[in-house]
């Protein structure tokens, strides 16, 4: 009777160890999956952080090279009111006509606009119409285009794109 007595004890005592066993390994294990989950959810709020600010990086750079491609460019329908543009307009046009015909440095060349001969005579009517600083080398620019001579092209090309506050795409050779 002893013995079953001590066995029966044993046997408590025993199953009292793997049942404090196993509550401790389950709660070891739920604590490592809590700690695992927010680390998971941390990185992934980290990883949110990094995209938004990337988006919005990558926004204000799209809207930047925009801004700036829009200034460059012009477009073939831009109309002149031959009394009231700005010298910079005119040189905007000016630059997007002669990107055209130069390589620049950098391989960047903002806008290109065709140099036709109605482009260029529009252009001396606006030049001549108005009291630019620099009329008259403007008109030598244009007078050469319209006549299809682009020999001094990158001259011309860096004088205009100096003007406009060029930091790429300085022109470096001829097409």
């Amino acid at each position: 009777m002893k013995n079953l007595k001590l066995k029966t004890v044993l046997i408590s005592i025993l199953l009292i160890c793997a049942l404090a066993g196993g509550a401790v390994y389950i709660t070891i294990t739920n604590k490592i999956k809590k700690e695992n989950a927010l680390k998971i959810v941390e990185l992934k709020k980290q990883e949110d952080e990094k995209a938004a600010k990337d988006k919005i990086a990558a926004d204000a750079k799209e809207k930047e090279d925009a801004k700036a491609k829009e200034k460059a460019e012009g477009t073939k329908d831009d109309v002149f009111d031959t009394n009231i543009v700005s010298e910079e307009r005119v040189y905007i046009r000016m630059h997007g006509m002669i990107n055209t015909k130069i390589n620049a440095e950098d391989g960047n060349t903002w806008g290109m606009i065709e140099i036709t001969t109605e482009d260029c005579n529009k252009l001396i009517e606006v030049v001549n119409t108005n009291n630019y600083e620099d009329k008259e080398k403007l008109l030598v620019f244009l007078n050469s285009w319209e006549n299809k001579d682009f020999s001094n092209g990158v001259e011309q090309h860096n004088y205009i794109w100096e003007k406009l506050g060029g930091v790429e795409g300085k022109a470096v050779s001829l097409k």
